[in-house]
């Protein structure tokens, strides 16, 4: 591809530019709130979040304001929620791979449950600013797939895809092009990734990808000066807003009728 012959020209420069931004970008710490528990006496729907800093909420003060608690607070009028969250800050799909692997036992407290109806998973930014390869990434998240399908049996899992890189204000450019183009790929990829896993047969587990939709409504911002409105103040974790338009998409998936009507 195009971008990978200019990112090898420019490698002394993005890998300059990479440890600039790793050394200077302020650490953001993840959210105090609930990471387990329930919404009313007789919850309907068994919830779990997977994934890396973003799916622990880093960039708002509460899980109140994260991905977690904006999806319990939508689905609230309609369900309510037994719920878990089992996120790290530089999580990568390799690291949660093998978390799962060694810490899926029934005194676990979060992955110790043996079924979840609905996963949500956000992994794939800690990959795409590794040296990971695209393939090696593919196969690490389907064996990620295979693993919770056949672990939680889960109706609907919703996969995230990645966020747009090339639009963080955190990354200087060309950086922050270069790692936009490669998110690009690795999105194509693991969209085509995702219609395979549905085209099998005798599974019960649905796939469903997650793509914010990141429409400026100011047009006279630019995009970025736009994402700078909407992230943390690092420039580059979700802010507020992403979280609730996150947890949206998420929810019109769950209430879309292939999951909900099997709780009431």
């Amino acid at each position: 591809m195009l971008y990978q012959g200019v990112s090898l020209i420019l490698s002394p420069l993005l890998i300059a530019q990479g440890l600039k931004v790793r050394r200077t970008t302020p650490k953001l710490p993840e959210p105090e709130g609930e990471r387990v528990g329930q919404t009313g006496p007789n919850p309907t729907l068994n919830l779990l979040i997977l994934g890396d800093s973003a799916a622990a909420g880093v960039g708002v003060s509460n899980q109140s304001e994260a991905l977690l608690g904006q999806v319990i607070e939508q689905l609230s009028p309609t369900l309510d929620v037994n719920y878990a969250l089992f996120a790290k800050t530089g999580a990568t799909t390799s690291t949660t791979l093998e978390a799962l692997k060694q810490q899926c036992t029934p005194a676990h407290p979060i992955l110790g449950q043996s079924t979840f109806d609905v996963i949500i998973t956000s992994l794939g930014v800690n990959d795409i600013t590794s040296s990971v390869s695209c393939d090696k990434w593919l196969q690490q998240q389907q064996q990620f797939f295979e693993l919770i399908r056949q672990r939680y049996q889960p109706k609907l899992i919703l996969v995230t895809a990645l966020p747009p890189l090339g639009l963080f204000p955190a990354l200087p450019h060309p950086l922050r092009w270069s790692l936009g183009q490669r998110a690009n790929q690795f999105n194509e990829r693991l969209a085509q990734l995702i219609h395979k896993l549905n085209q099998q047969g005798n599974q019960t587990s649905r796939f469903a990808i997650i793509k914010l939709p990141l429409d400026n409504p100011q047009p006279e911002l630019t995009m970025l000066d736009f994402m700078r409105q909407v992230m943390a103040s690092d420039g580059f974790h979700p802010g507020a807003p992403i979280y609730n338009a996150w947890a949206s998409l998420a929810v019109e998936q769950i209430l879309d009728g292939a999951v909900a009507p099997t709780f009431v």
